[in-house]
């Protein structure tokens, strides 16, 4: 059994980076068409199937516990390779916010144990991406948050007063009120 570690430090509350973890998890394995009734809470057992290229992912949910984990059984069938993989992400609580821990298991099988540093780097890159995805979804979230809560500057204060979308970017119109 082989195994990584990744793991990451973030500037926000437990709660909000789940909710967003859920989000990036299931993005390429389930399009969020599994989430709960709360938006981030996956039940146990639930099963899922994603191609990409020449690679099928399998998987279950083995547990999502709201805020602190989610574990996810895979199997990657890329034939004639098969590897079994077992992704955990876990939140603690840190100095400054909240770390993230991400581990990897994986045994190989099939010609897969024959492409084993293939494998190992594939997984890894994936891991690297899912935690690059989950940072830009906060910071785009942070954003979003100042842009439309408004903000008092001075004595001059602005507020958004009309949100247009142009190619699925806001375009904000701001009026100062003194």
């Amino acid at each position: 059994m082989q195994r990584q570690h990744h793991e990451t430090l973030l500037d926000r509350p437990m709660a909000e980076i789940f909710s967003a973890l859920v989000g990036v998890v299931g993005h390429g394995r389930w399009g969020g068409g599994l989430l709960g009734a709360g938006g981030d809470v996956l039940p146990a057992g639930t099963r899922y199937e994603q191609q990409r290229g020449s690679v099928l992912r399998r998987g279950r949910v083995v547990e999502c516990i709201r805020p602190v984990s989610i574990t996810l059984q895979e199997t990657l069938l890329d034939p004639p390779c098969r590897v079994e993989l077992k992704l955990r992400w876990r939140l603690e609580p840190g100095e400054a916010g909240s770390r993230l821990r991400l581990e990897a298991s994986y045994k190989l099988g099939g010609a897969a144990t024959f492409r084993k540093e293939h494998w190992d780097r594939c997984i890894r890159a994936h891991c690297s991406r899912m935690l690059a995805k989950l940072e830009a979804s906060l910071a785009e979230d942070a954003q979003d948050e100042s842009l439309v809560s408004g903000q008092k500057i001075g004595s001059t204060s602005i507020a958004v007063t009309n949100v247009t979308s142009v190619s699925g970017k806001p375009t904000l119109k701001k009026s100062l009120n003194r």
